[in-house]
């Protein structure tokens, strides 16, 4: 296997590492090699196809300044920091049905000559004594095969589940100890091997050769990071849904009712024990078609005032509500 020396430690933004696999996938691999990279994150990365909202504390990670990131690759919402491994392999198909195990043997053995005795568990998962320390995902596609995972060194568990559990203290509490009943850090059952030097004996151990990125490849794989990085990438892959924002403010209780396609908003729609003063319609169909985003919806409320439709109501207080269903930005 061949070790990708990519020079990006300590760029915790995986836009990047998503453009390195699929830089590797497509216009370097070739027949009977497969490739192996490390690297780290910190955030919040849901699969391909699933909705942000249904997997994340969206107020919690604004508040906590968490960004959210989308994979290319199928599978489920991962939370990571910098404590965190990740890893890819890349490598070509066989004629044989894709199976994760004949990829993760190579981490099982590189593990047991540690004297940490990791197992294969379920589709996708590594084991150790009963507890999980790695998820994985892939995709493949006519160049080959991407299969990347998680490595769970030392990882903030309390912050894990903040992240990815609605907002419920009583949920949260039950989830930290949930989460530390079947899932666990490695640091502890290393022998005081850094998060480096278990990198380090990874990557000597699967690995028999390197590929040295240049300054010119890594231009190329920055601007291709750039799709990854984009609001078109995170949100076009989302399925059509409905958010629901409420808060009691100046004129009353509001719900605010948002359908949203590709991150825009296809329709927006008010309802409350407010009195209005004329028809909302106007006022509503002024979202259609503008992206859900902070800047965007400033626009449409600095040529839309509420006040004008509802008796008492304030723009602000609307925009806080609506930017509290706002990822990132």
């Amino acid at each position: 296997m061949i070790l990708i020396r990519h020079h990006n430690e300590g760029n915790l933004k995986p836009y990047f590492y998503f453009a390195l696999e699929e830089y590797v996938l497509t216009r370097l691999l070739k027949e009977g090699e497969s490739y192996f990279f490390t690297w780290e994150i910190n955030g919040v990365v849901v699969g391909k196809n699933q909705v942000i909202e249904n997997e994340v504390n969206l107020r919690y990670l604004n508040a906590n300044q968490i960004d959210v990131y989308r994979r290319p690759t199928g599978g489920g919402c991962v939370y990571a920091d910098h404590r965190n491994t990740m890893f890819s392999i890349i490598t070509k198909r066989t004629n044989k049905d894709f199976t994760f195990k004949t990829y993760l043997s190579k981490i099982i053995d590189a593990m047991k000559k540690l004297g940490v005795e990791i197992e294969f568990s379920g589709r996708n998962d590594l084991l150790f004594e009963g507890k999980k320390m790695s998820g994985n995902a892939f995709l493949q596609n006519k160049y080959g095969m991407l299969m990347h995972g998680t490595l769970l060194y030392d990882c903030d568990l309390e912050t894990m589940v903040r992240a990815i559990t609605p907002n419920d203290e009583k949920l949260v509490s039950k989830g930290i100890d949930s989460v530390r009943s079947r899932v666990v850090n490695l640091k502890p059952y290393l022998n005081g091997m850094t998060q480096e030097e278990l990198i380090g004996h990874l990557e000597k151990t699967m690995t028999d050769q390197v590929y040295e990125i240049s300054p010119e490849e890594v231009d190329i794989i920055t601007e291709m990071s750039e799709t990854y990085a984009s609001r078109t990438w995170i949100f076009k892959k989302q399925p059509p849904y409905t958010k629901i924002l409420k808060k009691r403010m100046s004129g009353g209780m509001f719900e605010v009712r948002l359908d949203l396609t590709e991150g825009e908003i296809k329709s927006l729609t008010l309802r409350g024990d407010f009195f209005d003063k004329k028809p909302l319609r106007p006022f509503e169909t002024a979202f259609n078609g503008v992206l859900y985003g902070k800047k965007e919806v400033e626009n449409v409320l600095a040529e839309n005032d509420i006040g004008d439709y509802i008796l008492d109501a304030k723009n602000e207080e609307l925009k806080a509500l609506l930017f509290e269903g706002i990822i990132g930005d």
